[in-house]
């Protein structure tokens, strides 16, 4: 039966690959993958959700090795999916292709910009899926779709042959219904950023059994983001996982609002885009979706000494938590997004001003280029969402283990 005719072109692009068989066998065997519309395969055009892209760019000479990473560890992949126009979004809308359908919530945002990756692993057509994540595009859409999603350590992960959007930030990230495969996936694919030098051989393993927290830490600012249903729940799985929940003033003593931190994410990544971009920008920017292109139009506003400054203040930022964390004991929680996710008829100033709310409470792990790891909570009266774990540089095995613990509460 034709491929097209049998899966959603919302959410899978017609330029394929359709299909890409296992390179051989190994710990992923029998899984199953899809990847965002950023990643090159060889022979095939990558379209960052983009028509235009699509027509203007030559098919890929070599594959990501993060692809070849996987095939070459047993798993199959069953299909190229979409994503928000350039990655330059949250709410997972394409008004070329269409907005995938959240199967959580038929009448919410599904999130983005990877929206495919999360849709089709929410549905259940793929075990585990690859995205990537610059301003929240892992941590979101797995928030809005009830999944697991990892957003590691900025440079973790090989992005060699994909899209970029913002030098910065750019992480690729993994989804997965089952925390214990998203960690098998992680432990492949965050084991070395070389490339695969050979797709027949499966990768070298580094994988690390990480410790579970003794303590979680809750900003005082942050905790208002949280329903009383999602705290609620939060505190009942720390208590089942002997995990000591604190207060902590991670803004006030950073002397940042969320706002702020928004504003400051926002103008390092407008600023990326357009000095990446503009060639291509120029020549079609008509071809986007009005309202990408109106953060397009604000980005050419940023100058280089206004870039140059937030560069600063970011490294300042991180240099805070860090010294934080020192003086802690534990990993950070953090609310991944304000509550589930907004209705699809949720348009104008409401929506700019909840996307800015949004990127405030993502940019924390982003402008420090933290690890974060989205829990999923069931059966939340605000829709699906959840909460997040933060730890510092390289302790995704924390994360992940500490996830479990806490996990352990809806079994």
């Amino acid at each position: 039966m034709d491929h097209l005719i049998t899966k959603d072109a919302s959410v899978y692009c017609t330029q394929g690959p359709d299909n890409l068989a296992a390179t051989a066998d190994g710990e992923l065997s029998g899984l199953t993958f899809v990847f965002k519309d950023l990643f090159d395969v060889q022979g095939y055009v990558t379209g960052a959700g983009n028509p235009a892209w699509l027509a203007s760019h030559q098919p890929a000479q070599q594959s990501a090795s993060l692809i070849e990473r996987l095939l070459a560890n047993g798993a199959s992949c069953v299909g190229r999916v979409q994503t928000d126009e350039l990655a330059y979004s949250l709410n997972g809308q394409n008004i070329h292709y269409g907005t995938p359908v959240n199967p959580l919530a038929p009448n919410c945002l599904p999130g983005g910009s990877s929206s495919g990756s999360a849709v089709a692993v929410a549905k259940g057509e793929a075990d585990f899926s690859i995205g990537t994540d610059t301003g929240g595009s892992v941590r979101v859409p797995a928030s809005y779709c009830g999944l697991f999603g990892l957003r590691p350590t900025l440079g973790k992960v090989s992005l060699d042959n994909a899209f970029q959007l913002s030098k910065s930030f750019d992480t690729a990230g993994i989804f997965s219904q089952d925390l214990n495969k998203l960690a098998n996936v992680f432990s492949l694919l965050g084991a070395s950023t070389q490339p695969v030098t050979d797709p027949q051989k499966p990768a070298i393993t580094l994988k690390k059994q990480g410790q579970v927290a003794k303590n979680l830490y809750l900003d005082k600012t942050l905790q208002q983001q949280f329903s009383a249903q999602r705290l609620g729940v939060l505190s009942r799985w720390c208590q089942q996982a002997n995990i000591t929940l604190l207060s902590c003033d991670l803004l006030a003593d950073t002397e940042q609002t969320l706002d702020k931190l928004s504003l400051l994410f926002r103008t390092i990544q407008g600023f990326e885009i357009i000095e990446e971009h503009e060639a291509w920008l120029t020549k079609h920017g008509d071809a986007l979706d009005p309202s990408i292109l109106q953060r397009v139009i604000w980005a050419r506003t940023i100058t280089p000494e206004q870039y140059r400054e937030a560069k600063v203040q970011q490294q300042h930022f991180k240099q805070q938590l860090l010294s934080q964390f020192n003086d802690m004991q534990g990993l950070w929680v953090i609310p991944t997004t304000p509550s589930g996710p907004p209705a699809l008829t949720m348009a104008g100033e409401a929506l700019v001003e909840y996307r800015s709310q949004l990127m405030g409470l993502t940019s924390i792990a982003g402008l420090a280029g933290f690890p974060q790891l989205h829990l999923p909570i069931q059966n939340l009266q605000e829709g699906p969402c959840g909460f997040s774990l933060m730890g510092i540089d390289n302790q995704e095995a924390d994360l992940i283990k500490t996830g479990l613990s806490l996990w352990q509460g809806e079994q």
